[in-house]
């Protein structure tokens, strides 16, 4: 079976990776949490609607710095399974190895990533079939980490945060920077390259709190991960008083809407 890749759906689907409630009986040095995650997905004004269900095991060993997150789902035709793994370097987490392959209406789509920081370098794989035409999109490519730069995934990205990990800007921003494929900027849904590239991306993160429940919320534009994005229309996550992502809404351009619910299980 192939194994492809949908930008937009990788990114929402990666951001659920922290969200998980403590196991009765870890050990002291590793904390397992375990969580449930429901995503709504309409196309073309509901004209097409996914529901997927999931869960998520997260592991993290804070003696040994690592950690390690799995996210499986299914729905009608709609299918997930993330993966990812890190390690606490220079005071943050940092993401080792990431794999991610959703399934929306016959359509695959797979990410293969590598972070290899005594070479300075990340590996990335990306197949991707665009959802009407099922065009493919293709990219191969090594990307150099220049000195001092810090990298995230989602994952790693959403720890960091969690724990406090991720200091901001003056302006009160938050900066990373991520592996994205490179495209042009105006990509429409079924638009390909004959060939791609990959490369680091400045990510940058408001979060501001919300007037009624004093919760932290986070603007994130999503033009740079994905050509159904909307200019002017980032994404909207609520975190928890932990830090932690409870809710993600999105409203993407032909009239597509992307609705992420998170749950603790006990």
């Amino acid at each position: 079976m192939s194994r492809h890749r949908l930008d937009r759906r990788r990114f929402l689907t990666l951001s659920l990776a922290a969200l998980l409630a403590p196991a009765p009986g870890a050990r002291a040095a590793e904390s397992v949490r375990r969580g449930a995650y429901g995503v709504d997905v309409g196309l073309l004004w509901e004209v097409f609607s996914f529901r997927l269900p999931g869960t998520i095991e997260e592991a993290v060993d804070r003696e040994r710095g690592r950690y390690q997150v799995r996210a499986v789902g299914r729905g009608s035709r709609i299918a997930n399974r993330v993966e990812s793994s890190g390690i606490l370097r220079a005071g943050r987490w940092a993401p080792l190895q990431g794999t991610s392959w959703f399934e929306v209406a016959g359509r695959e789509t797979e990410t293969r990533i590598t972070y290899d920081y005594a070479r300075g370098a990340v590996e990335y794989h990306h197949r991707g079939e665009t959802f009407f035409l099922r065009r493919l999109r293709v990219a191969d490519d090594t990307v150099a980490i220049p000195e001092g730069l810090h990298v995230d995934d989602a994952v790693s990205a959403i720890l960091n945060y969690a724990e406090s990990r991720w200091p901001p800007r003056p302006d009160g921003t938050l900066l990373t920077h991520v592996v994205r494929r490179r495209r042009p900027e105006q990509e429409g849904p079924d638009d390909v390259q004959p060939s791609y590239r990959a490369e680091l991306m400045p990510l940058v993160v408001t979060v501001t709190a919300d007037p009624e429940t004093g919760r932290p919320v986070a603007l994130l534009d999503l033009t740079g991960f994905s050509s159904w994005a909307r200019r002017g229309r980032p994404a909207r996550i609520v975190f928890g008083h932990d830090r932690r992502p409870e809710a993600i809404e999105a409203s993407l351009i032909l009239g597509t809407s992307v609705s992420i619910r998170l749950q603790a299980v006990a």
